[in-house]
């Protein structure tokens, strides 16, 4: 069952900043749900990876963007960004070292940063866009 829903009232206005999101989305879900269903770790460690490869990605299209604009916020935005890129990869490690980890409290947490930053920080940089 997906953990995270995408709905218009996501939408910050910008094409690609929502498309990005909405495959975001599908990837935390994706991950959630096979942590759910148990699956094995070389599936999990996959998802996880795709999932880190492709927010660093869309990272750098918003980050071009902000610059090409002169975007204000930017300095903070990026922060939030790097942030979230340190913990994820802290997640990464502690996975791949073996490590116990409560994987639905990683899919929440997830989750919710994302919600949080579209809501938030991305609907300010959207506006800057228009």
């Amino acid at each position: 069952m997906a953990l995270f829903m995408w709905s218009d009232d996501l939408s910050v206005g910008s094409t690609f900043i929502d498309d990005d999101h909405k495959k975001l989305i599908t990837m935390v879900n994706n991950f959630h749900d096979a942590m759910e269903q148990g699956k094995a770790n070389d599936v999990i460690g996959k998802v996880l990876n795709n999932l880190v490869v492709y927010t660093k990605a869309h990272f750098k299209r918003e980050e071009d963007e902000m610059q090409r604009i002169k975007y204000p916020r930017f300095l903070t935005h990026k922060q939030e960004h790097d942030k979230l890129i340190d913990q994820v990869a802290e997640l990464q490690s502690s996975f791949s070292s073996g490590k116990a980890m409560l994987t639905i409290t990683v899919s929440k947490f997830l989750r919710d940063w994302l919600f949080t930053h579209i809501k938030q920080t991305d609907k300010l940089l959207a506006a800057a866009l228009r």
